[in-house]
């Protein structure tokens, strides 16, 4: 007995120890003696505000009825505006839960999970966690049928009511008319294809909140019946009792039981309804807008394209410029930049300093550092669809080309995207001639009045590999080029 309440005696100095550097004072949040927030109530239920109170939760100590006083209470966590919530468990053994300082205890919990930083309330970690799979942590504790008394609980402080016309009322309704009370509407809807009936609550902006299936209904993406449930607009799905026992004569919305079992489930679940629609449907295209941000990234990471790469330029007059480059080769379409104006491969910009764009019909040749890639803009000849391709769009048959091999100002190339596509350049010629996919009477044409030498004879050669054309490079460079 000793013991253990000495073990109690060390534990309490450790939190008190621990404590010290958030204080709460006259509901001021402190860390380090400096304002971070604000705390309101009393135990066990929390309401904090960040410092400009824009933003609120509520933070709520659980516990397990007749369980020994030793074990560790957990938070309900819940927003303001929206209702939702979820649990959170102490886990941080070295400050846990003091019976003396639940408010510190909670602060402290939250700034080990990061919810909670020198700033207030993380409202963007929140909202991602209230967003999440639900801890469960009551149902583990006390069981489904305890989870369901405390939704039916929330639901009684909201004193709900429903009128003939399927108006939803609360004493909790925050609109500009303080006399109105409406938060939202029910209504029952035409029988679903097998018959069955149905019931659909909207908020105050009429956004479908939640559908109700007395029999057999089928969503999209869940694969079981709903008997007797209700699918909300982020799909989370709850059990609602039938009951039609309220209109033994003639039917009244305003006696209906089922009706009234539908909207205490969902205020229960933090379905508060009034303007709840707008905030999911911001929510949804905020995450949906991440996910773009996303893809798009991923594609930019994935593609031949060159952003935000240091490097030089050699511009027309043989000077060389340093700098932050960027070149698209192919298009990576998003919302705010597809369009029908694009051109691959003919502009290279520079981002840092002054910014300047030099197009690929000016013959400027750049370099990345890290991967010591160069490439050169000039137009091709040869009949290939890349550059009758460029010719088409705008007029300009020429691009940026990779070298992929360069003696004495003679050079291979290939646009990145068809590297297998091989162009010879020649210091005396202004364009470059494609040599694949095309067929050796023309190419033998092509080579003999692009190079202009006699001297090499066209069987010798490979024209369609990179060695092949590096021999004839070397051979022209030897026999030709003096």
């Amino acid at each position: 007995m000793k013991n253990n309440f000495l073990t109690i005696l060390i534990l309490l100095f450790h939190i008190t120890n621990n404590a010290q550097k958030i204080k709460i004072d006259k509901g001021e949040i402190k860390l380090d003696e400096k304002t971070v927030g604000y705390l309101e109530g009393k135990k066990p239920i929390f309401t904090i505000y960040n410092l400009d109170k824009s933003f609120a939760i509520t933070a709520e100590i659980k516990t397990v009825p007749n369980e020994p006083s030793m074990t560790l209470p957990w938070i309900e966590i819940k927003d303001q505006t929206t209702g939702k919530f979820n649990e959170l468990e102490f886990k941080n053994k070295s400050r846990k839960f003091s019976a003396f300082n639940y408010d510190r205890s909670i602060i402290y919990e939250l700034f080990d999970r990061n919810y909670f930083t020198v700033d207030g309330l993380n409202k963007e970690e929140i909202e991602k966690f209230l967003n999440s799979e639900s801890a469960g942590i009551s149902a583990k504790r006390i069981g489904t049928q305890n989870t369901k008394d405390e939704a039916s609980k929330i639901a009684d402080t909201y004193q709900l009511s429903i009128d003939d016309g399927g108006t939803i009322y609360s004493i909790k309704a925050q609109n500009p008319d303080a006399l109105d009370k409406r938060i939202g509407y029910i209504k029952v809807t035409s029988p679903a294809k097998n018959g069955e009936l149905m019931y659909e609550v909207l908020d105050l902006d009429n956004y479908l909140i939640a559908t109700w299936y007395a029999k057999a209904g089928m969503i999209s993406g869940y694969n079981k019946f709903l008997n007797q449930e209700l699918v909300t607009l982020d799909s989370k799905i709850f059990k609602a009792a039938f009951d039609n026992s309220g209109n033994p004569i003639g039917y009244k919305m305003s006696k209906d039981i089922t009706a009234m079992n539908i909207v205490r489930v969902l205020v229960g679940n933090g379905y508060t309804l009034q303007h709840q629609g707008i905030y999911f449907e911001e929510e949804k295209r905020k995450e949906q807008a991440k996910l773009n941000l996303e893809k798009y990234e991923t594609a930019k990471s994935n593609s031949i394209n060159i952003y935000n790469k240091e490097g030089f330029v050699i511009n027309e007059k043989g000077q060389k410029i340093s700098g932050v480059f960027k070149i698209e080769f192919e298009e990576i379409p998003n919302s705010k930049n597809s369009n029908n104006s694009f051109v691959p491969g003919q502009r290279l910009y520079k981002t840092t300093g002054d910014f300047e764009v030099y197009q690929s019909k000016s013959g400027v040749r750049f370099c990345v550092d890290e991967s010591k890639e160069c490439f050169i803009g000039l137009a091709c000849k040869g009949g290939n669809l890349i550059s009758s391709g460029l010719k088409a769009l705008n007029a300009d048959a020429s691009a940026f080309y990779k070298i992929l091999y360069e003696i004495d100002g003679c050079m291979i190339l290939a646009y990145p995207n068809y590297l297998n596509e091989l162009i010879l350049k020649i210091p005396t010629q202004e364009k470059g001639l494609y040599t694949t996919k095309i067929g050796d009477s023309k190419l033998k044409k092509n080579i003999a009045e692009y190079l202009k030498c006699d001297s090499i004879v066209f069987e010798n050669y490979d024209f369609k590999t990179l060695e092949g054309l590096i021999k004839l490079l070397e051979d022209y460079k030897n026999i030709c080029n003096k």
